[in-house]
């Protein structure tokens, strides 16, 4: 297996590799042991400093006070779209290799991808279902509320159905506006999502009434719509008593 040498942590007896797989590991040659834990005393703490280090032909960057690396930027410019998050490129980029994934591959970006257009921080709770797809919804998106003086509760702000790449739009949306229609809001006004393969669509359920909200979008080439019709969403609740 190829192995990439990162260079020595400070004090010079611990040295630093890295696989294939761009898993780190530490020789300490005077112990002459080898661990994948970072060692006792160079670990992290706040008010660290990294720098790129430019003798490498990959990118890496060093700890300043201890010479540890890391192959993943540690402080990375504030993402603009959800495609500037790692863990949704990573799973993108599996998808665009193996565009005949199973559904199960195509839910995994799309979990982030939720979470980054409806964030915590403004009250949002996305829940992927464990259940069964043919019985539930694939995600809920819940938005927290609080009753004057009273208790915090959630409801159900839209709900996500996920397809792999190939299935029939039609099909696909008869199927899901079944659980729309069945959601757990008094009024039943709900939002929804529809994403088949890279394609997605907004949609809603309001005064038992279905539409769609938007244009099919691709999850990639519109990412910029994409979010902001998920903005267009957050600014335009609807009564769900």
């Amino acid at each position: 297996m190829t192995t990439y040498q990162l260079g020595p942590l400070v004090g010079g007896t611990i040295h630093q590799y890295a696989n294939a797989v761009g898993q780190i590991y530490y020789c300490d040659t005077v112990a002459g042991t080898t661990s994948y834990a970072i060692p006792e005393g160079f670990q992290d703490v706040a008010g660290d400093t990294w720098a790129l280090d430019t003798t490498k032909s990959w990118p890496q960057w060093n700890n300043n006070r201890t010479g540890r690396a890391v192959l993943i930027n540690p402080n990375p410019p504030p993402p603009q779209t959800y495609l500037d998050d790692i863990n949704v490129k990573a799973a993108l980029n599996l998808l665009i290799k193996i565009p005949d994934s199973s559904e199960r591959i195509y839910r995994r970006p799309i979990g982030d991808i939720l979470r980054f257009i409806f964030p915590s921080s403004e009250g949002f709770s996305v829940v992927w279902e464990a259940v069964s797809v043919n019985t539930q919804p694939d995600f809920y998106v819940f938005k927290v509320l609080q009753r004057p003086g009273r208790s915090l509760y959630q409801y159900e702000y839209m709900l996500m159905e996920c397809k792999k790449a190939g299935e029939s739009w039609e099909h696909t949306k008869d199927h899901f506006y079944k659980h729309l229609a069945e959601n757990g809001n008094d009024s039943k006004n709900c939002y929804g999502m529809v994403q088949i393969g890279f394609n997605v669509q907004f949609c809603k359920y309001e005064n038992y009434n279905f539409s769609e909200v938007g244009e099919v979008m691709h999850l990639i080439n519109n990412a910029n719509d994409v979010i902001a019709w998920g903005r267009h969403i957050k600014d335009n609740p609807m009564p769900f008593l």
